[in-house]
């Protein structure tokens, strides 16, 4: 039978993991017990990815090499000795986690501290506390098995189809997991939008033709008139006056002269017809042109695809991603700011509650289509309760929402995040109610 590394970490290390979690990582055992699974699933996820080089798998061996497989022999006579056992176990994590997290290992934690519910400095620790673990007990398996570098890259290899589940959502996008589905978007980038002052320029010089030619066959007066209105969107009254103009001019000329000077005053006057006509066309063109644009330039960059695509999302009435489409496509009139309708989570608890993360994948198409934009992810609670656990709840809330977002694509760097408790409350505390309504994550443009 097949060993399953995944099952022996967590049935051996991980009752003892949770039963001292309070005294060795400041957590309840709850919330370890929720992060314990993702923990050893996202380390042995990266020792696969690591390994599927010739490097990465000597490294793995290497270090591998260096683990102590008695620690799993005592491993509770390990909880219940002095401080100085674990933080020496710790340091050996702190030592061995670069090697295949590099400089993941941060956002990896704050992950699975956000979807468990942990402190960001808890979850830490139990990733490198955590670490000397896995490595002993793979170390007994290149004893016992006298395991080469590739006969331990294929033994972690074997783990792949137990880990599919069990890998903390958006882990293999913030750890980019080829091993595991990720791929690096082909993202088309929307074209810069083009500016209209050499169009302006254009504008211009065509303008001052037209009243330059204009002058050859009508007064200056005339020819202003003229201009202003083909430039307002019409011709006005000049095409009544080219008739009695030509004529005038005819007699002036004269008969003997007819030939050239009409064929001359024609021409002319049907340049300054066209000419008219096409600062027309240019400066309604650029007024559509920058109409359409305006909304798009609110918010920088476009991505087409990703633009495209929100037509085919159906937005519930009052969700925060309606909110969103509403405020871009007014322009961006109001403060930014939208709360998520139908986001629930399991109570006391960080864990996004089933289907109502979809609200969330709607915010995230958004974000995907304007590039450019970034939000503050807020989150609530009611006054129920401790003040400190209470912020610490609204902060691990709104780092879910963030990780949620992260695991559809957006990049962290345009998401901060911020648990402001019970404060700022927008109803009463003292109802069910209005407890509820408090109980909240908001979502604000930053930019």
């Amino acid at each position: 039978m097949a060993l399953n590394l995944l099952s022996e970490l967590k049935n051996n290390i991980g009752g003892s993991l949770i039963k001292h979690s309070q005294t060795f990582l400041g957590e309840e055992s709850d919330k370890t017990e929720a992060a314990i699974g993702g923990t050893y699933a996202t380390i042995l996820a990266s020792l696969i990815e690591k390994g599927s080089t010739e490097k990465g798998a000597s490294q793995i061996f290497k270090t591998v090499e260096k683990a102590n497989p008695e620690i799993l022999n005592n491993v509770e006579q390990i909880f219940t000795r002095s401080p100085q056992s674990i933080n020496g176990l710790v340091n050996v994590g702190n030592r061995d986690l670069p090697v295949f997290l590099g400089s993941k290992q941060r956002e990896a934690s704050n992950l699975i501290a956000s979807q468990s519910g942990m402190k960001k400095e808890g979850s830490a620790k139990l990733m490198k506390l955590a670490t000397p673990f896995l490595m002993s007990m793979l170390g007994k398996e290149v004893a016992d098995k006298n395991l080469d570098a590739k006969g331990l890259t294929n033994l972690i290899q074997g783990q792949k189809n137990s880990l599919s589940g069990a890998l903390p959502e958006g882990m293999k996008n913030v750890l980019q997991l080829s091993s595991f589905g990720w791929t690096k978007e082909d993202v088309k980038v929307a074209e810069p939008v083009k500016k209209v002052v050499k169009k302006k320029v254009k504008k211009e010089k065509v303008a001052k033709e037209v009243v330059a030619k204009t002058k050859k066959v009508a007064t200056p007066k005339v020819a202003k008139q003229e201009v202003t209105e083909a430039a307002s969107g019409g011709l006005g009254w000049l095409k009544w006056l080219l008739i009695p103009l030509i004529l005038g001019l005819l007699g002036w000329f004269g008969y003997k002269g007819f030939s050239d000077a009409g064929s001359k005053v024609a021409a002319t006057t049907t340049n300054v017809v066209k000419e008219a006509a096409a600062v027309t066309k240019t400066v309604t063109t650029d007024a559509v042109g920058n109409v359409a644009g305006a909304v798009k330039n609110v918010f920088g960059s476009v991505n087409d695809v990703a633009l495209k695509a929100l037509d085919g999302i159906k937005f519930t009435a009052g969700s925060a991603g309606s909110q969103m489409m509403n405020f871009i496509k007014g322009g961006a009139n109001g403060e930014g700011k939208f709360r998520f309708k139908n986001l629930n989570f399991a109570s006391g608890s960080a864990t996004i509650s089933g289907n109502s993360g979809s609200e969330v994948d709607n915010l995230a198409a958004i974000l995907s289509a304007y590039t450019d934009v970034k939000v503050s992810v807020e989150g609530y609670t009611d006054s129920k309760g401790n003040a400190t656990s209470n912020q610490t709840l609204s902060q691990s809330r709104a780092d879910a929402v963030k990780a949620r977002l992260i695991s559809k694509g957006i990049a962290a760097g345009r998401i901060t995040t911020k648990g402001f408790g019970a404060a700022n409350p927008v109803a009463t505390n003292d109802t069910p109610e209005g407890r509820a309504e408090n109980r909240r994550i908001e979502v604000v443009i930053v930019k």
